[in-house]
């Protein structure tokens, strides 16, 4: 027993000293990294996918490292046949090596293979190298001798042999990399956590954020299976089950993952040596057998989250809160979406975007938010690029369905239109509690879109309508210079719509801001907007004020035929 051990340890026995230090302490914290490698693999997985079933090894590291673990001993008996070298003593040292070099170049040709994507292109490129790895690996298991072949499987099962602490520190040394990246990270994960297009529409690069996270798990899952070789459904378990306990704050979500799966895997561990002994069952094997039953179990729990709390700074003002774009046009595979739009605008001003279904609307903001790049024509704004206006939060975009997970609450919703403001401070990282400042953001942006008393209701239990609602919240809590809005009337009521394009006419005139909204609603357009942009066929066939005759005319369906291309027009 580990406590007897213990007491004559430090009772000065020598046997039990080595017995602790030499062998079970190597093993222990080597089980105990690769569960905090693989928890925190598939948190930061399914966090990239915004796939809650994306395992560690989707990537292809698995098959990555098994067939080079696999191969690692024909090969040395093939060096030492050639060379009469004893290489006998090198094979528990290279194997491993082995593995983590065969994941790490799995992932390297993921990466390749999906020439930059994103992380689902690269999840599908690792689903092809894992079907070419695992024919490879079956092909290397036939040609290897019966002992051989025993040791091979052994290893595929998993299991934790380590022949000293020293062994266990490439190990640690990832492990404390990624979470330490991971808790830097943590509020543009939380950002990312709904979805790629609200993300970029807070600031955050979802793309290159998605990449890094997959990099990561990649070089967590290697070390994992270069220490413990195959061990299944950690990386799947842990993170869904701590999401049901703790809920989906990222700061709260990555270091438990990392101390409870570290925990399970070295108990589970310490669990294989005792259940059939003097036997010892494969470490895979266990996993397994306890991730199934739990996993179902927790599936079919409906839990609370616990609350998400976000601090903040002050951001980047623009010098001047305009808003332009010069002969844009955009293409997709040679058919026209917006020709030949220019415009220009000044704060402040509520500009109501009006057309039917495929009129080039979404289009059209998304080129402006520069999450989309102009086939011709440039955009800018308040003096720079929108691209960066949209990384410091001096502008946002709120896309037309973005995905809400259940499990925060409609404050927390909100409170997420922090990040961009936060995520260059430290102190909401250590201290975790919402500074006054931005605490009376949330409730005035909560109050303006009257959901003050639902802030403590989970955003999956309210309504479409109140969903939306807290959507735009958030945009409001971030407080952006400019701010962008596809269709966020779709959900609500003719009142309820009224009152929002009301709400955000007074916000962007009482700060000086300019707010643009994609729209079927021209009435309330016309009885709310200080300028109407009227597009049909990617064309703008009239704008001008709400009093404008063209502007009446084209919205009564008099000129959607005649359109006015490469017109420039200003508020």
């Amino acid at each position: 027993p580990i406590w007897q051990l213990l007491t004559q340890a430090i009772a000065g026995n020598t046997t039990a000293t080595v017995i602790l230090v030499d062998v079970r302490a190597p093993r222990t914290v080597g089980a105990w990294l690769v569960g905090a490698a693989l928890a925190l693999a598939g948190a930061l997985l399914q966090t990239a996918t915004h796939n809650s079933i994306a395992d560690p090894y989707l990537v292809g590291t698995s098959a990555g490292a098994t067939l080079a673990a696999v191969s690692a001993v024909p090969i040395l008996t093939w060096i030492a046949t050639q060379t009469g070298a004893d290489v006998g003593e090198y094979i528990p040292w290279f194997q491993p090596v082995a593995a983590f070099g065969g994941a790490l170049l799995a992932v390297s040709l993921a990466f390749r293979l999906a020439r930059r994507a994103s992380a689902e292109r690269v999840l599908v490129a690792g689903l092809v190298i894992t079907a070419f790895a695992g024919a490879a690996t079956s092909f290397v298991l036939t040609q290897l001798s019966d002992i051989r072949l025993r040791a091979a499987t052994q290893w595929l099962m998993g299991g934790v042999a380590l022949p000293n602490l020293a062994a266990t520190v490439p190990a640690l040394v990832v492990v404390v990399a990624a979470l330490a990246w991971a808790l830097v990270s943590s509020a543009s994960l939380q950002a990312l956590s709904l979805g790629d297009e609200l993300a970029a529409g807070l600031g955050v690069n979802s793309d290159r954020l998605g990449r890094r996270a997959v990099w990561w798990a990649a070089a967590l899952s290697a070390v994992a299976v270069s220490v413990a070789g195959i061990v299944g459904f950690v990386g799947l378990l842990v993170p869904n089950a701590l999401k049901m306990w703790l809920g989906r704050d990222q700061r709260v979500l990555l270091p438990a993952a990392v101390l409870f799966g570290g925990g399970l895997v070295a108990a589970l561990d310490g669990l294989s040596r005792t259940v059939a002994a003097p036997a010892e069952l494969p470490l895979g094997v266990l996993t397994a057998l306890a991730g199934c039953p739990l996993l179902f179990m927790l599936l079919r729990q409906s839990m609370r989250a616990a609350p998400l709390a976000l601090a903040g700074s002050s951001g980047h003002a623009l010098e001047q809160v305009n808003l332009s774009m010069c002969e844009v046009s955009v293409e997709f595979a040679g058919v026209t979406a917006v020709q030949a739009v220019s415009a220009q605008w000044q704060a402040p001003a509520l500009v109501a975007v009006v057309g039917a279904n495929g009129s080039g609307k979404s289009t059209l903001l998304r080129v402006l938010a520069g999450v989309l790049r102009p086939t011709t024509g440039t955009v800018v704004a308040g003096g720079r690029p929108p691209a960066a206006a949209l990384a410091y939060g001096d502008l946002a975009w709120l896309p037309q369905t973005p995905r809400v997970d259940a499990g925060l609450t409609v404050r927390e919703l909100a409170a997420i239109g922090r990040h961009a403001r936060l995520n260059r401070s430290w102190a909401w990282r250590v201290r975790g509690v919402l500074p006054a400042a931005d605490a009376n953001a949330v409730e005035v942006a909560l109050a303006s879109v009257d959901l003050i008393d639902r802030g403590h209701v989970d955003s999956g239990a309210v309504s479409g309508g109140e969903r939306q609602r807290a959507l735009v919240a958030m945009i409001l809590a971030l407080a952006p210079r400019i701010a962008l809005f596809d269709e966020p009337t779709a959900s609500l009521d003719p009142r309820q719509a009224l009152n929002l394009f009301n709400r955000l006419r007074t916000w962007a005139h009482s700060d000086g801001r300019i707010v643009l909204v994609a729209t079927h609603e021209h009435a309330i357009a016309l009885r709310s907007a200080d300028w109407i942009v009227v597009l049909a066929h990617g064309h703008v066939v009239a704008h001008g004020g709400p009093t404008d005759n063209a502007v009446l005319q084209a919205l009564a369906g008099s000129q959607i035929t005649t359109p006015r291309t490469s017109e420039t027009f200003s508020s």
